[in-house]
């Protein structure tokens, strides 16, 4: 469970299923909540192609974690390519 300062964590539900992850998993969570805030912050659509990816690495995160890494790159890259390509 996360040391949030000011936060009251065990009263979230989100928080506390953080406990089933790993930490390479939660970080790819706040990469891509970071990367998909930044869309929203742009008024950036959320693609499809952005969509596709993100689920790729949903399965990554609840299935096979090797396949993590990629799945990230993956969507970072494809978030990366529609911010400078429109």
């Amino acid at each position: 469970m996360p040391k949030i300062p000011g936060a009251d964590t065990r009263l979230s539900r989100t928080l506390q299923s953080l406990d089933r992850f790993t930490p390479a998993g939660i970080e790819a969570l706040a990469c891509v909540g970071l990367a998909l805030l930044e869309r929203i912050n742009n008024d950036a659509p959320i693609t499809g192609r952005v969509l596709d990816t993100l689920y790729a690495l949903q399965d990554a995160l609840h299935g096979v974690s090797d396949q993590l890494p990629d799945a990230l790159a993956a969507f970072l890259s494809t978030v990366e390519e529609e911010k400078n390509h429109g």
